[in-house]
C-alpha cells in the first residue's frame, strides 16, 4: 500500500511460525487419537514455549 512502511519478514521469524503451526498440528493430531494424557501435555508445554518464543521475536523485530 502506499506511505506504508515495508519491513521484510526475518527467516528465523518465518521458522518459528511454522514451528507453531507443526505442534498445533500433532497436539490436534495426539488428542484425535486419544494419545497418553502426559504426551499431550508435553505438546501443550512446548506449544506454549514455541507460541512465547514468536511473541518475542515478533516484538523484538518490531512487527
Amino acid at each position: 500500500a502506499v506511505g506504508l512502511d515495508f519491513k521484510e519478514v526475518p527467516a528465523e521469524l518465518l521458522e518459528a511460525d511454522k514451528k507453531r503451526s507443526e505442534l498445533r498440528l500433532k497436539l490436534a493430531q495426539a488428542g484425535a487419537r486419544k494419545a497418553p494424557e502426559d504426551e499431550i501435555a508435553k505438546l501443550q508445554a512446548d506449544l506454549e514455549i514455541a507460541e512465547a518464543t514468536f511473541q518475542n521475536m515478533k516484538a523484538s523485530y518490531g512487527l
